[in-house]
């Protein structure tokens, strides 16, 4: 099992991923398993009434593994890449 040590924010506890398997969150590959994975992460992240909040913590803290607010590792590079860019945030 993947045990992660992340720094506890409050939000972290609203968040609807606590209950779901932290596997489901972190897809290996690009296979279609593994982006059907990403799929199911996204939908759950999809309902999260913290869904911004980790976003915002996913680009804070340079997280490059993951679903983390809905979005992959490559749309978050993205999203920094655009903010470098315009100094402005993509809210989603």
């Amino acid at each position: 099992m993947l045990n992660i040590d992340f720094e506890q924010e409050d939000w972290m506890l609203e968040g609807g991923c606590v209950y779901a398997d932290t596997d489901l969150f972190f897809p290996v590959g690009s296979s279609m398993k593994a982006m059907k994975q990403a799929n199911e992460a996204k939908a759950i992240c999809m309902e999260c009434p913290v869904v911004n909040e980790c976003l915002d913590y996913a680009i804070r803290t340079n997280q490059d593994s993951g679903i983390w607010g809905g979005t992959t590792e490559e749309e978050r590079k993205s999203i920094r890449r655009h903010y470098r860019k315009t100094g402005l945030v993509i809210n989603r």
